[in-house]
């Protein structure tokens, strides 16, 4: 059984269509066939079964998918072992962001990984939290940089920022709306925002209770939100890095939201046997040194653990005054 044959399998698994996945490998569907019929031959029993337009796994073609993620992890592991034992990194490191934190980190590693590493080759592949996080489950990410991941047994998730959020509009004299400023109200502001199955807006939606948004425009792309916005066309809520540079060159109003708590953390994901390797560490020494420096401006947010540091500084000035209380009574 070759790793090159498995691979094949777990894409044609993925795809549940032997078109798709051999698009996607730049494989001839032929031989894409063949090498899945030769695979079924040796294990002695068919892996996959046709319904309808798709593919369906048999049982034993799910039970092999399971242990085909384990052999192909456990070699990747291996030739990262194997290349880290060199004195400069080498190879290729494959690096998912979502359309918010692209602007901020993609350029960041380029120059420090370049700077570093001249050996090391990142690759990003951008898309929507969800999507990015289902891209590192089936393998085609080394690891991702995505907001609120949702639990898994086998992923690590190191928090590295707890965003600030921002009520964002249009810059003065955009036409139409008015700027932000701090005492802009929420209530009666045309809003555009993701859909309603995007995590933003439900955790915007929790965040605000009762009060009612007025929808001027759903759109789940970045760019196109803040292109509405500039044009004033309506606010959005958003973090401070997906409008830092915005703000910056004066396309963008906003203003800080601190009475009301939308949870939205930025953290680097990777599968927990892969978060000795390497290069992961140092992508993410990376990360969390120029998130450490952003932490100290509050305007971008909370470094998770300087916001421990925080708490626990809090919790030890009670103690002494709960000490000194005790002593003068």
């Amino acid at each position: 059984m070759e790793l090159r044959t498995l691979r094949y399998f777990v894409h044609v698994a993925d795809a549940r269509s032997f078109s798709k996945a051999s698009v996607f490998l730049r494989v001839a569907q032929p031989a894409l066939s063949r090498q899945i019929r030769k695979l079924e031959d040796e294990i002695g029993m068919p892996l996959f079964v046709r319904a309808g337009h798709h593919l369906e796994l048999t049982e034993a073609g799910g039970l092999l998918l399971n242990r085909a993620h384990l052999l192909l992890r456990q070699a990747s592991n291996t030739l990262d072992e194997v290349r880290a034992s060199a004195t400069n990194l080498a190879g290729t490191l494959t690096i998912g962001v979502s359309p918010a934190t692209s602007e901020l980190v993609a350029p960041l590693l380029m120059r420090e990984c370049g700077r570093r590493y001249p050996q090391l080759r990142l690759d990003f592949i951008e898309g929507f939290s969800r999507y990015v996080f289902e891209q590192l489950l089936n393998q085609g990410l080394t690891l991702c940089l995505i907001h609120n991941p949702p639990p898994h047994k086998a992923i690590e998730v190191h928090p590295l920022l707890l965003e600030a959020m921002y009520l964002v509009g249009p810059p003065p004299r955009a036409g139409g709306l008015a700027p932000v400023t701090a005492r802009t109200d929420l209530e009666g502001l045309p809003f555009i925002l993701p859909n309603e199955t995007h995590a933003l807006r439900q955790l915007i939606g929790r965040a605000l209770g009762r009060t009612r948004l007025k929808i001027a425009a759903q759109t789940d792309g970045m760019i196109t939100t803040r292109a509405l916005v500039s044009a004033g066309q309506g606010y959005t809520i958003l973090p401070y890095s997906a409008v830092h540079q915005q703000l910056v060159s004066g396309q963008l109003s906003a203003t800080r939201l601190r009475d009301i708590e939308i949870p939205w953390t930025l953290g680097l994901a990777c599968w927990s046997d892969q978060r000795s390797a390497r290069a992961v560490l140092a992508v993410r020494d990376i990360l969390m040194a120029h998130f450490d420096g952003l932490g100290d401006d509050d305007k971008w947010g909370t470094v998770p653990a300087k916001l421990g540091m925080k708490v626990a500084a809090k919790k030890a000035i009670k103690a002494r005054r709960r000490n000194a209380s005790v002593s003068r009574n």
